[in-house]
């Protein structure tokens, strides 16, 4: 017997090795093994068994890793459909599925186990003490515990084990400490609108069956989209299934967790910032079936839930659901194919779908479903589009103080958003105009006041700010522009009898996110001043008004998705506003406030912005209408990575057009630098997806230089 055994290294080929006398019948497909690898011993994970293998010479596997499959079968096979798909090695896609803690493993523990009623030797008065310890343990307790509970040596124990009355075992034990918090469930469902109860009555057969479809709910801000998610959980909880949660980032949910916990009993979150340990130990009770709901960001659409019943995906146009790095997976769309293999429904929820899905539903492949108004009758807040060419100052035009003062006056809050985080966008020489650059990027350094720093977004490049231009070297060096740190301080000048907080990523050192947003919704703080991390998911029902400072920081972006960032960033922040009796404004600042992005967004109108999009994107064959593949090559040295891209397109292109696939390229990359290296792209456009997957692989297959470094991106969420 032979297994096959993929490592998680960027080659297309899973490697033969025997199966030796003393493991034959313990292997199963999901387990881990060590095996020799060149000059090493390397781990793997088993996938597979071969009675016959035509190669002259088979090295046997060293040693079995896991007791059982690390990974469960259906995960196993979506692997599979990862490595083809997303163009990865299977040990690629297998390696992504797992958390660090869970491939670690936990250490190994010298239990004490009670086997028989064998004779205690006479006078073996520390054995007969350790034997009276141990009846005190419900649990084999670990040795050492043991011993220090009995004042005894290991030479007492050696001498019950002789006797045949207790043995040792390895065992993994669990934390009692990282016990999971049990919910609450405690609280009331909401009454339900009654586009609410047509949504949940259109669902009621996928969910009770269960059956596979793909079910999109379209609902404006504050329409009670998570009311809907939380009944059809309970109602596949009620049936003994388990429900899957995706949220773009667990951080700036917290609310969202809390309501799943007051709703049911058995809760696990899984997320990136928890230990190995804690995460390891969720697993496992993931994985026992003992959790109704988990909750997580997009790492948890592998949470090994053994009976699954639904999959929601909560906010599911953001970016955040698709990994920058190999495997470069979506999850909400490896999550469709697993709901499609465990034959249970799925259910996406935005105010802004992705086009992706809103194409997807104007085809018939997903069902359609609508929350057009507010939740209790609350209308859309008003949005005023304020033209900033006509007016004086560049941060805070006339009408947004107005608002401000008002709202604050009149008891509400106010929320002034800006997607960029700094004090000052760049640092110039008001006398030869040299912009001050990141050594590494093609990207200038932002000017952080508190920090007296400049850094690269990009890289995370940090260093003083010069004192003389590094060009020209006169003192005539200048910050212009603004982040949210200057809005903050410009704020505060403003109106500085009114509490203030910033949130961004920079803002947290030693207060937490959660604490800081709850000094918010108290009404402690009038005015909050952030980034994207404020921009959707909370709830603040005291906010009567939102200003966004300048709606423009994306519509310029070299990439195709700029519109539909920009309209998701206004609809999603002016969300936040008019949650209550009291209503609420929006204003928004902008150079363009004649660009359908803004007008419709202003409108509250998803829909007529969507389908003037794809338009656009039809026209130009860009996705939704057609599928997308980014190849990027990547080199110190910039002829390097220009001589490979040029290579790589003539390589593909007879192959590309055989198969009706666009490819367009190369060409540098609109950030032509990263991180010290040279980047170009090239860029492949089809109808059908095995054509651009036969190509992405035929990338990956070439040889070239080991200097230089291949990306395949298949459905890129951006092509910076």
């Amino acid at each position: 017997m032979f297994a096959r055994v993929a490592f998680d290294l960027p080659v297309p080929t899973e490697f033969t090795y025997e199966v030796p006398e003393h493991l034959a019948g313990q292997l199963q497909a999901g387990q881990r093994v060590r095996v020799p690898f060149r000059t090493r011993t390397k781990i793997g994970y088993l996938v597979g068994f071969e009675e016959t293998c035509d190669l002259k010479t088979v090295k046997p596997i060293t040693e079995l890793v896991d007791a059982e499959p690390i990974v469960p079968a259906d995960l196993l096979d979506l692997a599979r459909w990862m490595s083809r798909y997303y163009c990865c090695s299977l040990g690629e896609a297998v390696q992504g599925m797992l958390p660090g803690g869970v491939r670690k493993g936990a250490p190994m523990v010298s239990v004490v186990v009670r086997t028989g009623e064998g004779e205690l030797p006479k006078r073996a008065k520390k054995a007969a003490k350790v034997l009276e310890a141990l009846e005190q343990f419900a649990d084999p307790p670990p040795m050492q515990v043991l011993l220090k509970a009995a004042d005894a040596s290991r030479a007492a124990l050696k001498t019950l084990e002789r006797a045949g009355i207790v043995t040792l075992e390895r065992r993994e034990l669990e934390d009692p400490t990282l016990a999971r918090e049990p919910g609450q469930a405690n609280e009331q469902p909401l009454e339900l609108e009654p586009a609410q109860r047509k949504v949940l009555a259109d669902l009621k057969d996928d969910v009770e069956l269960p059956r596979f479809g793909v079910h999109l709910l379209l609902g404006v801000t504050g329409s009670g989209k998570t009311e809907v998610y939380l009944r059809a959980i309970a109602e596949t909880v009620a049936r003994g299934r388990q429900a899957i949660v995706l949220v773009p980032e667990i951080a700036l949910t917290p609310q969202t967790v809390r309501r799943f916990k007051a709703r049911f009993e058995n809760v696990e979150v899984l997320h990136s910032a928890q230990t190995e340990k804690t995460r390891r130990q969720a697993w496992k009770r993931i994985r026992r079936g003992e959790a109704d709901v988990v909750i997580g960001p997009r790492s948890a659409v592998f949470a090994p839930v053994p009976r699954m019943g639904l999959l929601v995906v909560d906010e599911e146009h953001e970016g955040t659901f698709k990994q920058d790095h190999a495997p470069r997976y979506h999850a909400r769309d490896v999550g469709i194919m697993r709901a499609r293999g465990a034959g249970c429904p799925v259910l996406l929820g935005s105010a802004t779908p992705s086009l992706e899905s809103y194409y997807n539903a104007r085809q018939g492949r997903y069902v359609m479903h609508r929350l057009p108004k507010r939740a209790r009758g609350y209308p859309m807040p008003p949005v005023h589009v304020l033209d900033m060419t006509i007016q004086s100052n560049p941060l805070f035009s006339g009408p947004m103080q107005h608002a401000v003062k008002e709202a604050v006056a009149d008891g509400g809050q106010a929320i002034l958003f800006l997607n960029r985080r700094g004090f000052a966008t760049l640092v110039t020489c008001s006398r030869c105009n040299h912009r001050v650059g990141c050594p590494h990027c093609s990207t200038k350094l932002v000017f952080h006041k508190g920090r007296r720093r400049t850094v690269c977004h990009i890289c995370g490049h940090e260093a003083k700010v010069p004192d003389k231009c590094p060009d020209c070297h006169a003192t005539t060096l200048k910050a212009v522009g603004y982040g949210t740190e200057r809005i903050e301080e410009e704020a505060a000048k403003a109106w500085p009898d009114i509490p203030i907080l910033r949130v961004d990523s920079d803002a947290f050192r030693g207060e937490s996110l959660e604490a800081a947003l709850d000094r918010f919704r108290s009404g402690e703080v009038k005015i909050m001043i952030g980034t994207q991390m404020i921009a959707k998911g909370h709830h603040f029902p005291r906010v009567t008004m939102v200003g966004i400072i300048n709606a423009d920081t994306a519509l310029h972006l070299a990439d195709f998705r700029a519109n539909e960032r920009t309209f998701n960033l206004i609809a999603q922040v002016a969300g936040r506003a008019g949650r209550s009796e009291q209503g609420g404004e929006v204003l928004v600042q902008t150079y363009n406030p004649d660009h359908y992005a803004i007008q419709f967004a202003a409108q509250h109108d998803y829909e007529g912005f969507a389908e003037k999009e794809l338009d656009e994107r039809d026209m130009l064959g860009l996705p939704p209408v057609r599928r997308c593949a980014l190849l990027t090559i990547s080199a110190q040295d910039e002829n390097d990575a220009r001589a490979v891209a040029r290579g790589m397109a003539k390589l593909l292109a007879d192959e590309a057009q055989e198969r009706g696939v666009e490819l367009r390229g190369p060409a540098k990359a609109p950030m032509e630098r990263v991180r010290g290296r040279w980047r170009f792209m090239v860029l492949l456009l089809g109808s059908d997806a095995k054509h651009l997957a036969h190509l992405c692989r035929m990338a990956r297959a070439a040889r070239f230089p080991s200097r230089i470094d291949l990306s395949v991106d298949v459905d890129p969420v951006a092509v910076l």
